[in-house]
């Protein structure tokens, strides 16, 4: 089988969007525990308290998802995401100014009420506009580069603490949307699609291996989708979180820093991996791989013991679930059921993922108080496997309604 270069045929707006995730990732999400101890000894409030306010703005983010997302069909993505980094800019500024604890805490939850704007599922939605012909492969290309907000702002972050402190770094947090972010958005939006046929060649008739699902059927193939993704994504949310603690608990003491660490780069080699040997593969199929890797990692981890080889396994399978997670959220919805209205079923799947992972860290805590750390894990494998069940019982569906011709 011939390979196609997954480095080739970056367009100017994936490599835009690119950029623009880059910012909205970085300074909406990576910075914050980095800025943490800093705000927290000025405001004198402890760093749970912090958080609990970061997983409040993530929990109305989530509410907020579904009304952002029609708006993403309604006056168009890019205009939507033009708007998002207007506001993430004044309130992001808003914060390197605010004189106390409350005023800081309302502008956090209302930056994180916002982002959806900014962030993966709306560029998704651009990308769908923008690139109709190869979408699904700029969502590829986009997550390789988005994949790096956390290489670029964590450094960038403690940096700035350090020399400019927090206020003075949530200030270029938001020259960054506003000089940066804005302008590509705007630019994006005032562009045409990309033109991928000659003026002679014929209009390309919808691929074969991707139907469109039964309007009867189009809810419970949404309902499965949404289960799988949100279930997938609770596990995710909450062992991203507490994963240092809980690999120090399998006995691997200050190793758990280091395998932790190897997440980062599973997650771009999986993408690479799907750009290039998987790209025929139904997006469907690449997310059940997804659905199938985080409980098995979980499984890994549960014989590990004191194992670093096992505990390796565990991240790069982890890793490796989540960097594909995070491109199947925009491709299969847009395969199952078309660009048309896409904006509004992706604001829906990410209202329902976002509510279920904000509350995730807080859930896992408490297991582990209660549970321990071993029934916790089982309790993340039966989750994971209830979120891969779903994928699984949309592809037999599909396969029962003859509407399954490629896997």
């Amino acid at each position: 089988m011939r390979l196609k270069n997954p480095l080739a045929g970056w367009g100017p707006f994936v490599l835009a969007l690119g950029g623009t995730q880059t910012i909205g990732y970085g300074a909406v999400f990576y910075a914050y525990p980095i800025l943490v101890p800093a705000i927290a000894a000025e405001f004198g409030v402890s760093g749970p308290v912090l958080f609990g306010v970061f997983s409040v703005g993530l929990l109305l983010g989530g509410l907020a998802s579904p009304r952002l997302g029609r708006l993403l069909d309604q006056i168009g993505a890019a205009q939507v995401m033009a708007i998002g980094s207007t506001l993430a800019a004044i309130l992001t500024a808003s914060m390197a100014f605010a004189p106390n604890f409350i005023s800081f805490a309302v502008l956090v939850i209302l930056l994180q009420s916002i982002s959806f704007a900014v962030l993966y599922d709306a560029a998704f939605a651009t990308l769908a506009l923008k690139e109709p012909d190869d979408t699904r492969s700029a969502i590829t290309r986009l997550t390789l580069i988005g994949g790096f907000a956390s290489t670029v702002f964590w450094p960038l972050t403690g940096f700035g603490v350090e020399t400019l402190g927090w206020r003075g770094t949530c200030a270029v947090f938001a020259l960054l949307h506003l000089g940066v972010a804005l302008p590509l958005h705007l630019w994006i939006a005032r562009k045409p699609p990309v033109a991928r046929t000659g003026p002679a060649a014929p209009v390309r008739a919808p691929r074969p291996e991707f139907p469109a699902i039964a309007p009867d059927q189009l809810r419970r193939a949404f309902v499965l989708l949404a289960l799988g993704f949100s279930v997938t994504g609770m596990v995710i949310a909450a062992i991203g979180v507490h994963m240092v603690p809980v690999l120090i608990d399998r006995g691997l003491g200050q190793a758990a820093f280091l395998v932790a660490m190897l997440m980062g780069p599973a997650q771009v080699l999986i993408r690479l991996v799907e750009a290039g040997f998987w790209r025929n593969f139904h997006p469907l199929s690449v997310a059940i791989i997804s659905g199938a890797a985080v409980p098995l990692s979980f499984c890994v981890l549960l014989v590990a013991g004191q194992g670093v080889a096992l505990a390796i396994m565990f991240a790069l399978l982890f890793g490796a679930g989540q960097g594909l997670a995070s491109i199947v959220r925009g491709s299969v919805p847009l395969v199952l059921f078309g660009p048309v209205g896409i904006g509004a079923r992706l604001g829906r799947l990410a209202g329902m993922r976002s509510v279920m992972a904000a509350a995730a860290p807080f859930l896992f805590a408490v297991s582990l108080a209660g549970l321990g750390p071993v029934a916790t894990l089982w309790v993340c494998v039966l989750l994971g496997a209830v979120g891969l069940g779903a994928l699984v019982m949309l592809r037999a569906s599909l396969r029962a309604q003859g509407r399954w011709q490629a896997l």
